[in-house]
């Protein structure tokens, strides 16, 4: 088998475990990625071995390992995606005339990489240092990661997370929690309706990228003052964040490739 063929069944290994949405079984890879038996066996254990997938106790299938996920970051990270994101991110923002911000998850936090500022004279800013990191459980953003996260990572979540009451409004018990992540997954982007910081609302969409497009990578994110606008209007702006965020995403996808 020459190398070509081997880095595409890897690469089809991990589209099929990254877009799954929950663990595979073996038996689930070789009818997803058509791979041969024998060299799937060879491709998993090897991938096993260098932390890009895990294997889960018992019976309960393989996900996407750590290693992967600080892969995927990275190139998040890297200064030319992030140069470019940031002139999508400022095209948004002369069109809402809200700061938003490019987000993604970090861990057990919600990680800023860029935000752009509003330069609407004398408002009210919430000022944020890009590379700062913020809680999940209570920002549109970390609710948005959370809700799209395989089931038994989303579980192994909301088992260690600490449900701080940052504001009256914060969820702080795991049940109310576990039913507004369902909400989010339902409706597709994620709300902070003054939960992390008082006077503040949010919402988040999804930005995709990966082989198959499906997988989510980053949120961008709108912060805004609920003294000079409230939830309803955010969510007013929703169309246009996510054509913002397709649009991060096929900047990821094109930075990938270069690589």
């Amino acid at each position: 088998m020459g190398k070509q063929n081997l880095s595409i069944r890897v690469l089809l290994i991990m589209e099929a475990l990254a877009s799954a949405g929950q663990p595979l079984s073996f038996t689930q890879l070789i009818q997803r990625t058509k791979i041969p038996k024998s060299s799937l066996c060879r491709q998993v254990h090897a991938l096993t071995l260098a932390g890009f997938i895990t294997r889960l106790p018992g019976q309960a299938g393989y996900v996407v390992g750590g290693r992967a996920l600080k892969l995927s970051l990275s190139s998040l990270r890297s200064s030319s995606f992030l140069i470019e994101a940031k002139k999508s991110l400022k095209k948004l923002v002369s069109c809402i005339n809200e700061s938003c911000n490019l987000t993604t998850l970090s861990g057990d936090s919600v990680q800023y990489l860029v935000r752009e500022e509003s330069e609407l004279p004398w408002s009210l800013q919430l000022h944020v240092r890009p590379n700062v990191q913020v809680p999940l459980h209570c920002t549109a953003s970390g609710k948005l990661f959370l809700a799209n996260l395989p089931m038994i990572e989303q579980q192994n979540y909301l088992k260690r997370l600490e449900l701080t009451a940052y504001t009256k409004s914060t969820i702080t018990t795991r049940e109310g929690l576990k039913a507004e992540l369902e909400n989010t997954f339902r409706q597709g982007f994620g709300i902070d309706n003054e939960e992390f910081v008082t006077g503040m609302v949010a919402i988040a969409v999804p930005v995709y990228g990966g082989l198959d497009k499906e997988e989510l990578i980053a949120a961008v994110a709108c912060h805004a003052v609920s003294a000079r606008t409230d939830l309803r209007k955010l969510l007013s702006q929703r169309a246009i964040m996510q054509k913002a965020a397709d649009d991060v995403g096929l900047i990821f996808n094109t930075t990938e490739s270069r690589h």
